[in-house]
């Protein structure tokens, strides 16, 4: 019997341990990992289907935000279980209402392509978020500035670490496209030491894979987590951030690198990073670029207009 319930905390390795079985029908399930920890995907937008106990599938349903203008709606394991799909589908729409609304298919997800556009979907005019970017794992030579060090977080660094984020990650700070306007500069990253020990309990986190950037005076410049899966050979590096004052320096793209090369170590054949290149926010995808990530489509984003 298929079941539906709210995001329970309970749910996140199971979910985790779903999206690795179904990729690349589903989200990395180490950004999948991240997503939950940080509170991104909560009881209150995400609902889960299971079916003789076990989750199946799940849906997401996010509200506008200033980069994406129009409902989100996330959906994976319809093919896998159409039954749940529909099922799913049918609640997330009922959430946003007559709002505009997006929907990100993935390639080979046929069940939700029939699924979106028996419920009046058509395909996008612009496929924003339905491409990613990937580089091959190969053991790559990185080359610092002088006096910086690329290395694994140390036990005992987590308050450095946690603050190393927050920096990176405050609004005000970030290089967002014009059309944003000016940020409060009062407003603060909402990564804590509490996320950031949900973080390191998910499935896929090696402290190995958590990387900092040590600067010349001993404090954290930069950090990001490599999700590797065994089980799909391939990485994620989500998030990944500069602290302001040492950008510009190649610090991400050197971290991007050395993502290939511990991937690589471990038999692994690709990296993958959550963003493609947008006019409007270009700075991500132009540093990527600069070493080899090329965007692949993963999808196609599906919309249907206000009613």
């Amino acid at each position: 019997m298929l079941e539906l319930h709210p995001l329970r905390v309970r749910d996140s390795r199971p979910l985790e341990l779903l999206a690795q079985r179904l990729w690349p029908l589903s989200p990395h399930p180490g950004g999948l990992g991240w997503q939950l920890a940080t509170g991104q995907l909560s009881s209150d937008n995400t609902l889960l289907a299971h079916r003789g106990g076990e989750p199946v599938a799940w849906a997401a349903a996010e509200e506008p935000n200033v980069l994406f203008p129009r409902s989100q709606i996330t959906l994976q394991g319809a093919s896998a279980d159409p039954g749940a799909g529909s099922a799913l589908l049918d609640r997330a729409m009922a959430r946003v209402g007559g709002a505009a609304v997006d929907l990100l298919v993935l390639d080979g997800d046929d069940e939700l392509r029939s699924l979106a556009e028996r419920t009046g979907f058509a395909v996008a005019e612009e496929n924003v978020f339905g491409e990613w970017m990937c580089r091959a794992a190969t053991e790559e030579d990185v080359v610092l500035p002088e006096g910086y060090r690329l290395r694994p977080v140390r036990e005992g660094e987590h308050e450095a670490r946690v603050e190393c984020h927050r920096t990176a990650w405050k609004p005000a700070d970030l290089p967002w496209p014009e059309r944003v306007g000016q940020v409060d500069p009062d407003l603060t990253s909402r990564f804590s030491r509490e996320r950031y020990d949900s973080t390191r309990a998910g499935l896929l986190y090696d402290r190995e894979l958590d990387l900092v950037v040590e600067a010349p005076d001993g404090s954290l410049a930069a950090c990001c987590v490599v999700w590797w899966d065994p089980r799909n050979r391939c990485s994620e590096i989500e998030p990944l951030g500069v602290v302001p004052e040492h950008r510009r320096k190649g610090l991400a793209s050197a971290m991007a690198l050395e993502a290939c090369t511990l991937t690589a170590r471990r038999g692994g054949d690709r990296v993958f990073i959550n963003t493609s290149p947008d006019e409007a926010y270009p700075t991500p995808a132009r540093t990527y670029a600069t070493v080899g990530y090329e965007t692949v489509e993963r999808g196609t984003v599906y919309t249907r207009p206000a009613r």
